[in-house]
């Protein structure tokens, strides 16, 4: 990154449907790591979310946007993100599926498992960690991908593993996936804010050179 790329960092909304911690750290990572962005917006769907309060303490703007009616849902949201000026849609524990389409190659989800194994509907938090543990893996981790249509889907762009202990049950093994997002999600961001800023190839992983992710 360049001292350009600072003074005009990429503008990030985020969309939460829990406690915000992965926004909290990514927006420390963007102080701490001079990462050329800008949360410029925390929203979510559901009431009474914690992750709304810890952002709104972080001096973020903030935006509860009610689920129903659900036909206009959709049309709310895109309206409250163009409001805010957005740039980049950061997936940062949304549990519903977002309406891409207004905001191709500029939305982003961080995932709990190592895609493509352990995505799809209904597979976030204890769910996927559960379901790793049950089909006796030896590890685990988290994906960063481009979001499309579908959960879990898009092509990925980066992934960091971790290992599975013997005897290792959800809760301890979602802390260990947990640490590599804390290092995933950032380093993704800052990855696409370089692409939004200078274009080139977009920001994917390429398997075959990295087999060992």
């Amino acid at each position: 990154m360049n001292s350009v790329d600072m003074r005009n960092p990429v503008r990030v909304a985020c969309l939460i449907s829990g406690g915000g911690r992965s926004v909290v750290n990514l927006h420390e990572k963007i102080i701490s790591a001079h990462i050329p962005a800008r949360i410029v917006l925390v929203a979510c769907t559901r009431a009474n979310v914690a992750g709304i309060g810890a952002a709104a303490a972080l001096g973020l703007e903030t935006c509860e946007i009610t689920a129903l009616p659900t036909d206009t849902l959709d049309d709310r949201l895109d309206a409250a993100l163009e409001k805010s000026g957005a740039e980049l849609i950061v997936l940062a524990g949304y549990l519903r599926l977002f309406r891409v389409a207004r905001w191709k190659n500029r939305c982003i989800n961080i995932h709990p498992s190592l895609l493509p194994r352990f995505g799809g509907r209904g597979m976030w938090g204890e769910h996927v960690h559960n379901a790793v543990l049950a089909a006796g893996e030896t590890e685990s981790g988290c994906t960063v991908h481009w979001a499309d249509e579908h959960f879990d889907q898009g092509s990925i762009i980066l992934r960091r593993p971790c290992a599975i202990d013997a005897g290792m049950n959800a809760a301890q093994l979602a802390a260990r996936v947990f640490e590599e997002e804390r290092h995933a999600l950032p380093e993704a961001v800052s990855l696409v804010a370089h692409w939004l800023r200078h274009a080139g190839p977009r920001p994917k992983l390429n398997f075959e050179a990295n087999q060992n992710q």
